[in-house]
């Protein structure tokens, strides 16, 4: 499959978790025009205000794509609706599953629905190290540096911590 590489980021925090997060990998692998390629480990983080429910359990999923951006966001918020998500996505709520698109390559995107690179990635350690698991050379589209060198740079103290690697997906390419 040619087209894109994608990141997206994955997270839950009502329910079982991990189970909500395996869920939305399993239906993202199952949109046409889009192959996962590896997924993150997943990290146990502490929600911030207004949440009030458990701690997060996030993630950071590869996919290749060769939808547009804007098409990929769709399908992705049609996976949230369909596991319960409700449709108004206030920052920091608790939530069964949120899909977050990280970066489509290396495309800077600015719509009203859609800004890529994620507009707050850089300040987010439970985005940047599971991202830092998949591809930590990747360089941010805006900023010009590696995600590794966002993450060493990062001022977010929030705890974030290993809770269990990820099932093993096996993409194009990649051995059992």
């Amino acid at each position: 499959m040619t087209g894109e590489r994608a990141y997206i980021g994955i997270g839950s925090n009502l329910g079982d978790r991990i189970r909500c997060c395996q869920e939305a990998i399993r239906a993202t692998s199952e949109i046409a025009g889009v192959t996962v390629i590896r997924v993150s480990s997943f990290y146990e983080t502490a929600p911030m205000p207004p949440a009030s429910g458990d701690w997060f359990v996030n993630g950071v999923i590869s996919v290749q794509t060769q939808l547009k951006p804007e098409a990929l966001l769709l399908e992705l918020r049609r996976i949230e609706r369909s596991m319960g998500r409700a449709t108004e996505r206030a920052r920091g709520s608790d939530r069964s599953i949120d899909l977050d698109l990280l970066l489509v390559g290396s495309q800077i995107v600015e719509q009203p629905d859609l800004t890529l690179p994620h507009p707050r990635l850089h300040q987010r350690r439970f985005v940047l190290a599971p991202l830092c698991e998949l591809d930590p050379d990747f360089r941010h589209p805006v900023f010009g540096v590696t995600m590794r060198q966002l993450l060493e740079r990062l001022n977010d103290t929030s705890l974030v911590r290993l809770l269990a690697p990820a099932a093993r997906h096996t993409g194009p390419g990649e051995n059992s």
